[in-house]
This record gives C-alpha cells, structure tokens and sequence, in this order.
C-alpha cells in the first residue's frame, strides 16, 4: 500500500535512505540513522541515531510517525516500543543479491507511489554495469574490514563486498560467510591480485601509504606494492543507488593492475 501523506519518515538503515533519495521521496524523510551517508544531503535530515542500537525517545521527538527499519535495526525491544507507541515500525529485509536489490526498489517504489522512478532506477543501474569480456586475465582480491593487532577481518561470501567483486571479474579468495577472522598463514598461502578497504579502514591507519605498510599485512605482496582500492565505506559495503559505481571503480582498477 503507498504510504500516506501525512506520514512522515524516519528510515533506519543507510540502504533505505538512499534509495528514498533516489527515488526523489526525500520530502517525506523527517529523520534517519547515522549509517545514512548516501547521499550528502541525507546529513540535512534529523538523527535517530545507529540503526542498530535505535533509540525510542530519539525517534520520536523527531516527530516520525513511521519507522521503516532495515535488517538488523534494534534493539528489539525499541521496536516493540515504538510500536506501543502508535508509531508505524515497517521492517525491511537486506537484499543479498542484485535480484533482491530490484525487487527491494521496487517494493519501495510502490509504497512511496513512486513506480515509474523505480523502474528507471532499476533500469540506470543495470546499464551502469559494465559488460565483462568472456575471457578475462584471472584476478583475485580481499577486502579488508580490519587490520590490526586484534587481526585481520575479510570480507567472504554473502557480503556486498563479495557481490561487488562477483561483477567486476574478481575472485574472492576468502571463501567463509560474512566477515570473519583469516589467519596469516592463510595470507602467505593465498597471496590476492590486489586489496580493497573501506575508506573510515584506510582514515584510521592514517591513509593509503600507512595502510600499505602495517606490520599485519606485511606477508603480502599486495600490500608491499600498494596495490589497494580504498573505496567510500558505504558504496563498498551497502547496497545503494550507486552500486554500479562501485563496480565500475572496482572493474577499472583490477584493469589498471592485474595486467
């Protein structure tokens, strides 16, 4: 059912967010969580704080009167009050895929009465793709959340980061679900093409030469060569309007260096 316009929104989940922008429904947007980057002007709007620690008394003195929430916002309990509260809470799962991806703009299409945007966003990001050769030079790569003396954290599957490097010809050396943990024999033994980092990853280790030449990542070669992509943290680890960005930034790069 379109929502109603008297309703005023407030989204938690930066996904949500971006694709309200993108869909020009941002008037309706009263407030949204700090994981809601995308785009700059989403800055503009009230905070409700992480998506995943919600606050009830934040979201209501923001005058919302509907929660869309994405997977993993919470507490649970902040819900269930909410809720209580006569506050519409509309939960939305995480698209996994690109498949899911349209199907979540399309659903948020209609409910925002905004169909025929949908369809063009859907369309724009198919044909932001880009065509891969049917014989390509093999190319392998990590995607690095965490570098540090705690250890190093990679991207497997069933992350944005692996569906990015699925359709830019890249292979994910790291094979377990999610982020996890990887060894540095594992490291020494599988030594990837290039890497890519989250740009808030890259800002903390002091930037690009700093990152290249911490004393974990040492074992690899990438690193030694600095052969890393440091990418916008939302872009490489949400799904977004710009997803055919991110490939494309990942595709030319793994073009640039794996030759």
């Amino acid at each position: 059912m379109p929502i109603q316009a008297k309703e005023q929104l407030a989204s938690a989940g930066g996904t949500l967010t971006d694709i309200i922008f993108a869909l020009g429904a941002d008037d309706k947007l009263v407030a949204v969580d700090t994981s809601s980057t995308s785009p700059a002007a989403a800055a503009s709007k009230a905070s409700i704080g992480y998506y995943r620690s919600l606050s009830a008394e934040a979201v209501i003195a923001t005058g919302a009167n509907s929660l869309w929430a994405l997977e993993g916002s919470g507490p649970e309990a902040t819900l269930t009050q909410l809720a209580n509260t006569g506050i519409k809470v509309q939960r939305f799962s995480k698209p996994r895929d690109l498949a899911e991806f349209y199907q979540f703009i399309t659903r948020l299409g209609q409910q925002l009465d905004k169909s025929a945007a949908a369809d063009a966003l859907v369309s724009q990001i198919k044909q932001s793709l880009p065509e891969l050769p049917a014989s390509a030079t093999p190319a392998s790569a990590l995607f690095i959340l965490q570098a540090s003396s705690r250890g190093i954290i990679v991207a497997g599957n069933g992350t944005v980061p692996a569906l990015l490097f699925s359709h830019s010809a890249i292979q994910n050396l790291a094979s377990h679900s999610g982020f996890k943990p990887i060894s540095a024999e594992f490291l020494m033994l599988n030594q990837p093409d290039l890497l890519v980092v989250p740009d808030h990853v890259a800002q903390s280790a002091g930037g690009l030469s700093a990152f290249c030449q911490l004393p974990e990542l040492r074992m690899l070669q990438a690193a030694k060569e600095c052969r890393v992509l440091v990418m916008d943290s939302l872009l490489s680890m949400g799904m977004t309007s710009r997803i055919g960005e991110a490939v494309q930034q990942l595709y030319q790069f793994r073009q640039q260096t794996v030759r």
